[in-house]
């Protein structure tokens, strides 16, 4: 549907993120066509990491001695060169290497180490290469790159073993050049084993593997450096990015000075079940915070009157017959009808697995026009054909059981590469998907994928996800399209945790605190 494209977004204001096969033709294309010699993006590329390191460095007060751990390839080659210029620089720097470079432009930043500072062979000389690791104060990881397409064995696996036990013991530092060594750059997979860093330094764009879990975890810090390879993107495969502060700035919806109610437009939030009223006021009351005019919670008849003294801002309405615990068929019309009289709808908080409330959802997703989102118990009603065939443009929630019952892959094949199984969904169903959980990816139906930096495990407790629901709803009820809504909802959502992080820790976090996070995380994006 045309309404959930993402034209217009400011997409100059995002990180545009590689994927391997994405990073080799920049590579190529500066190389062949432009005419940079390899040497020079490598010593560029080595640069990035000798200024970032002595930047940490100087932060820590120090100059501990620095072990540089290179592979037999191109990030190999950044490793030593790397060294050289760390070494140049005063540093006590020593290369613990695993083979022996083959690549012209790695081979000779090797051959340039030898005339500067010593070289273990960890196969050979693995006593003196651990002790070197045991007191050195920051280890480089430049084993392995993007390119790494096979589980790490071998004398590689026992390396990076040795690197994580060393920098457990010690406290040390542990910088990434490019991608944690171990890491698959697409997708985040450890392949194997993999280097657990503080820091990382990408060239030239970002890595998608380094803001999905379990590689964001091992990626810690990262940074990203231009080394002169030209960002010029191939267009048979759809872009990847990483959402930013600036971006869901410019997303926000306006608030003119002579707005009232009806301009920020009516949610109608249809939620809830009997023990489950919970998660309609949370929904509410997030598209409330969320600068929504007025919002109706559509409820069974014996949640009604239950949210007067918690939420008296929230309206409610109840359809008239049947059963008062939960919805059921012969409600559709009466709640069809009233979302006619609404800008946006959110279903699917709290309203229990029934089977008739089945077939009540079914009906509101295929007669409702209205920009709607559906989550949680809305999204265990429907297949893949139902999406398809809705009448307006929809928004889903999934967590990733949820997603891989409705798509009927395994949880284990989803988790293998969360981006593209999002993004292939999204296009097949003609809807945003919000794929939830840490590194929240937002796939377009056009093969749009946007990955969320906010928010952390915090967020892993019942009831956020309703508030989730409410936030994107709310955007959507002041007439933001779904795309939009949904990315500057997610980032909210993760920055309202974000603004309580100090004051409230992950383990005693709660959704009601998530609400109170909201406001901060508006005056954050400077929301007047």
């Amino acid at each position: 549907m045309a309404e959930l494209a993402p034209a217009q977004l400011p997409l100059d204001k995002l990180q545009r993120l590689a994927r391997s096969e994405e990073m080799r033709r920049m590579d190529a294309y500066a190389i062949e066509t432009l005419g940079l010699p390899g040497r020079v993006l490598m010593e560029n590329a080595a640069h990035a990491v000798a200024d970032r390191l002595c930047a940490l460095l100087a932060a820590r007060g120090g100059a501990a001695p620095v072990a540089v751990c290179c592979g037999t390839g191109n990030n190999g080659g950044a490793g030593y060169a790397a060294a050289r210029l760390l070494a140049n620089r005063g540093l006590p720097v020593t290369v613990v290497k695993v083979g022996t470079p083959e690549a012209p432009d790695a081979k000779a930043n090797a051959d340039a180490w030898a005339h500067f500072g010593n070289t273990l062979d960890f196969e050979r000389d693995r006593a003196a290469a651990e002790e070197c690791l045991a007191g050195a104060g920051t280890i480089v990881d430049a084993l392995f790159g993007t390119g790494l397409s096979r589980p790490v064995t071998g004398a590689a696996e026992a390396l990076i073993t040795r690197i994580n036990e060393a920098t457990a013991r010690s406290g040390a530092c542990a910088m990434a050049v490019d991608v944690p060594s171990g890491i698959n750059s697409d997708t985040g997979r450890v392949m194997g084993a993999a280097v657990r860093c503080t820091h990382t330094v990408s060239f030239q764009v970002g890595k998608p593997g380094c803001h999905q879990h379990p590689g964001a975890a091992h990626a810690g810090e990262v940074e990203v450096a231009a080394i002169s390879i030209p960002t010029r993107w191939e267009t048979a495969e759809p872009p990847t990015y990483l959402l930013t502060e600036a971006f869901a700035r410019a997303l926000l919806p306006p608030r003119p000075p002579d707005g009232h109610k009806g301009t920020f437009g009516h949610l109608l939030a249809v939620c809830g079940s009997a023990g489950m009223g919970g998660a309609a006021m949370l929904a509410g009351l997030a598209a409330l915070k969320i600068g929504a005019g007025l919002v109706t919670v559509g409820v069974p008849g014996t949640l009604r009157d239950r949210f007067i003294a918690a939420a008296p801002e929230l309206m409610t309405l109840t359809p008239p017959g049947g059963s008062e615990h939960a919805f059921s068929e012969e409600h559709a019309p009466f709640m069809i009808e009233q979302a006619a009289a609404r800008t946006a709808l959110a279903i699917g908080c709290g309203v229990g697995r029934a089977e008739e409330t089945g077939a009540f959802l079914r009906r509101m997703v295929a007669e409702v026009a209205h920009p709607m989102l559906i989550d949680a118990d809305g999204l265990y009603h429907l297949a893949p054909g139902h999406l398809q065939a809705r009448a307006g443009p929809a928004v889903i929630t999934p967590h990733p059981g949820e997603l891989a019952r409705l798509s009927g892959l395994s949880a284990a094949a989803l988790a293998e590469d969360r981006l593209q199984h999002a993004r292939r969904l999204a296009g097949e169903w003609g809807v945003v998907i919000v794929l939830k959980g840490a590194g929240t990816v937002v796939a377009a139906p056009a093969g749009e994928a946007f990955i969320n930096p906010t928010g952390d495990q915090g967020l892993a407790s019942g009831g956020t996800g309703d508030v989730l629901s409410g936030v994107i709803g709310g955007l959507m009820a002041q007439r933001l399209a779904p795309l939009p809504a949904a990315l500057l909802g997610v980032y909210l959502h993760g920055l309202a945790r974000d603004c309580q992080g100090e004051a409230i820790s992950a383990p005693y976090f709660t959704a009601g605190d998530l609400i109170a996070g909201l406001n901060a995380a508006l005056q954050r994006l400077g929301a007047t």
